[in-house]
């Protein structure tokens, strides 16, 4: 199966696994209001931002062709609208969190009178199976760590019901501040990473440059017309495709490009792959046609 075929089959799966997960962060949320459970409800609040967050940021299956279709766009303008996005996305967890962490420690400070009522336990089970089994991302361990957090504060606080133990009950808003923490740390993260990916970009751009004025100097190369760079962990990889003069040969065209090559290792210690394509010059002067019988003689080698 092709690269296309099986992005064609993923890209469905995912507005379909958005509408999930909505439908499964307004459930937990109307259970969770019903039942009075504080963990419930803080752990809807908590889906509920992610499913938004991955409306704001789809992660898509087929980034190349989103890319493809915003290159029209300028990347200033790309970039500041990722950064708009990423602010928005890091302010809803950031609020969502101070706001079901000072609910939490409300209720504790006030105290926690009845359990919730049974159906948030069947509520918080059924969210698991149903994120586990029908609706996977890729936030699926701290997902699953929100869920444990939702069983424990729920169960024990019906658990302090069953022995008549009424400091169990505090298992349920506990349970919350907990889903609290974990909704910070994701505001946090995405903050984090924002901050990474723009470093990122600015050292990708100085490299470029650093990479395109190197060639240039190279002998034999007339222009680089197009370079990308893309980093692979702490290294980077380059794709360039340079033009020179028509007249030479294909080996001396390969030779020029061995050049550049070998130039760009030895001198940047952390690209470590080059690919060079080589294209004829040929903007239709000085070099109109190559076999023209009027054009005078011109050495192929380069001296």
């Amino acid at each position: 199966m092709s690269t296309k075929q099986r992005d064609a089959k993923a890209e469905p799966a995912y507005p379909a696994g958005l509408w999930g997960n909505a439908v499964l962060a307004l459930f937990k949320g109307i259970v969770g209001l019903l039942s009075g459970s504080k963990t419930l409800l803080a752990d809807g609040f908590r889906s509920a931002a992610e499913c938004a967050a991955a409306f704001v940021a789809p992660t898509g299956m087929n980034a190349g062709d989103r890319q493809q279709n915003t290159s029209e766009v300028p990347a200033i303008d790309r970039n500041r609208a990722e950064t708009f996005t990423t602010i928005i996305i890091s302010v809803v967890f950031l609020v969502l969190g101070l706001e079901i962490g000072i609910s939490a420690i409300r209720d504790i400070a006030s105290g926690v009178e009845q359990p919730p009522h049974w159906s948030a336990l069947a509520a918080v089970v059924a969210g698991i199976i149903v994120k586990e089994l029908f609706l996977p991302g890729k936030e699926r361990m701290v997902s699953l760590v929100a869920s444990l957090a939702g069983v424990v504060g729920v169960g024990g606080a019906l658990a302090g019901q069953v022995l008549s133990e009424p400091k169990l009950y505090y298992f349920d808003p506990a349970g919350a501040l907990v889903i609290a923490i974990i909704v910070l740390y994701n505001g946090y993260r995405i903050i984090i990473d924002a901050l990474h990916k723009d470093r990122a970009r600015e050292s990708r751009s100085e490299d470029a440059e650093e990479l395109m004025q190197l060639i240039q100097r190279v002998e034999g190369v007339i222009t680089v017309e197009s370079l990308q760079a893309k980093e692979q962990g702490h290294y980077v990889v380059a794709e360039i495709v340079i033009s020179v003069n028509p007249r030479i040969t294909v080996l001396e065209g390969n030779e020029i490009a061995k050049r550049v090559k070998q130039l760009l290792l030895k001198r940047f210690g952390h690209v470590t792959e080059v690919t060079i394509y080589v294209e004829p010059y040929n903007p239709g002067y000085p070099y109109k046609s190559n076999h023209d019988p009027n054009q005078e003689y011109m050495p192929t080698m380069l001296q």
